[in-house]
């Protein structure tokens, strides 16, 4: 049943719960069954009910409560329930070993890389066909890629193209992802120039003319500020090395414009796109630390700090206190006369 080898075992688990044996017990016992339909067990209780006995003051109060000649009523005893953890253990047959699963792992990923393979060839047979039919109808379109082959170019790439196809739907059609690239790359050998030509032809116009427009404005940025005050800090040297940057490569442009100018759209380009991107790095690297060159901040005098003057202290006054005394050489003064007593 459901897919499963007639030896397999049919038990998916079993629980052992360890209870008393000497006499029935009730058990209780959880069950669970997760998500993935894995059924474990999650509690084992034993369930025991237990008479609880009144107490003997309660009972002689009865007793007394009945009426005479009747026997009093007898009281339901009190029930208590118990309940035990019990140990359980699982037994779960179909369970597999640490080996079995390594191995069933290998087993999966041998599959994923397989089918990768597949895959990976899939998609560079693809690749490798649509090059064919799309390579076919551009190089023998004279408004495409056929103005930029030459005929020898055209002929060798059409036969190369014709044979691999036919290959491709004969022999190779069971070929490797390698064969495929292989046979892809034979083509693009003989069908890349013509397509580096037609990039470059498209290419070049716009990037000579932001390469132009980068030294014209250096130079006329360079005339401008030499005269001016706000870029004094400048020097004659840094001017006159960014000049001669400007004309160097303005002259290397006309230059390989002229020999650009004349060969044929199924020759080599003279200069590529690349080598004009690398000219304007190499001019801006060398003008534009010139031209945002900062104006170096004046050095501040340390400030002197401001010395206190010292007045001179004037001569304090001294106090008379005392009567003052006659400076040596003056005569002493008179004393008032007496005057007279009369004595009896």
């Amino acid at each position: 049943a459901f897919g499963m080898p007639a030896s397999a075992p049919r038990d998916i688990v079993s629980f052992d719960i360890k209870a008393p044996t000497d006499e029935a017990k009730k058990v209780r016992v959880n069950v669970k069954q997760d998500i993935h339909g894995i059924i474990s067990l999650s509690s084992a209780q034993m369930v025991e009910e237990i008479e609880e006995e009144a107490k003997p003051a309660e009972a002689g109060k009865e007793e007394a409560k009945a009426p005479e000649g009747e026997k009093p009523a007898e009281e339901k005893k009190k029930v208590k329930v118990k309940r035990t953890n019990l140990e359980y253990t699982l037994t779960r047959p179909m369970d597999w070993s640490q080996e079995e699963m390594t191995k069933a792992n290998e087993q999966e990923v041998a599959m994923a890389n397989n089918d990768r393979v597949v895959k990976e060839t899939a998609d560079m047979r693809n690749e490798l066909e649509s090059y064919i039919y799309d390579m076919r109808d551009k190089i023998s379109s004279e408004s495409q890629l056929g103005g930029y082959a030459t005929s020898a170019e055209k002929e060798a790439f059409l036969a190369k193209n014709t044979e691999i196809e036919n290959w491709l739907y004969e022999d190779g059609f069971d070929a490797t992802k390698k064969v495929y690239a292989e046979k892809l790359g034979e083509l693009k050998a003989l069908g890349g120039p013509s397509e580096m030509r037609a990039s470059e032809a498209k290419a070049r116009p716009a990037a000579t003319t932001a390469l132009q427009q980068n030294i014209e404005k250096y130079k006329t940025w360079f005339s401008n500020a030499q005269g001016d005050e706000k870029y004094a800090h400048i020097t004659d040297e840094e001017f006159t090395k960014c000049h001669a940057k400007c004309d160097e490569v303005s002259s290397w442009v006309y230059e390989m414009l002229d020999k650009q100018g004349s060969l044929a759209a199924n020759a080599d380009p003279a200069f590529k796109v690349v080598d004009i991107n690398n000219k304007n790095i190499e001019l801006t690297n060398l003008c534009s630390p010139v031209m945002h060159k900062p104006v170096p901040k004046k050095k501040e005098e340390p400030k002197e700090e401001a010395k206190k003057e010292e007045k001179p202290a004037e001569d304090a006054q001294p106090m008379d206190t005392e009567d003052a005394k006659p400076e040596e050489g003056d005569a002493p003064a008179a004393d008032p006369p007496a005057e007279n007593m009369d004595v009896e």
